[in-house]
């Protein structure tokens, strides 16, 4: 019973397989509609002057065109923000840090990072400058202790762009 069931299946795969590819020979072959190619002149043959002839009357046709006396229509869109009062512009510092190695950075922007401060990163000669925005006095200062705790000197300057 098995050896029937193995050439019955043997059978059938072949017939499908044989079938499979003769329907992808078919579809290789077919022809399609193609749209017409012509062949390409060698530039030996075309007659540049002709050609030059169609370009200057293309050009005079287009300069001479008058101008329309419409304009197409634009989609305008108005917004107006009621605002109660006028927002504050934000107030940067600069948190200036010394005697910095990688892994005290490494540390100290973790802290940042964890503790939800916005702040920015770079480096001016050859000392770590940590920007940050719109802290109020308590804030500034409760950073300033956290830093230090990673024996860093700072300095905090109110930020003035260079």
């Amino acid at each position: 019973m098995n050896r029937l069931l193995i050439l019955l299946f043997g059978v059938v795969s072949t017939l499908a397989v044989s079938i499979l590819l003769i329907l992808l020979y078919r579809y290789a072959n077919r022809n399609d509609e193609a749209p017409e190619t012509r062949m390409l002149e060698p530039r030996s043959f075309i007659d540049e002057s002709a050609n030059r002839d169609e370009t200057k009357k293309w050009m005079k046709d287009l300069a001479s065109r008058e101008k329309p006396s419409f304009s197409y229509a634009v989609s305008e869109t108005e917004i107006s923000l009621p605002l109660k009062k006028r927002p504050e512009p934000k107030t940067s510092f600069r948190l200036i840090l010394k005697n910095l190695d990688d892994y005290k950075m490494f540390c100290i922007k973790q802290l940042f990072e964890r503790n939800g401060i916005d702040f920015a990163v770079f480096k001016k000669r050859g000392e770590a400058v940590l920007i940050v925005h719109d802290m109020d006095g308590a804030k500034r200062e409760r950073i300033v202790k956290m830093v230090r705790e990673y024996d860093v000197k700072t300095e905090i300057e109110k930020y003035v762009k260079d």
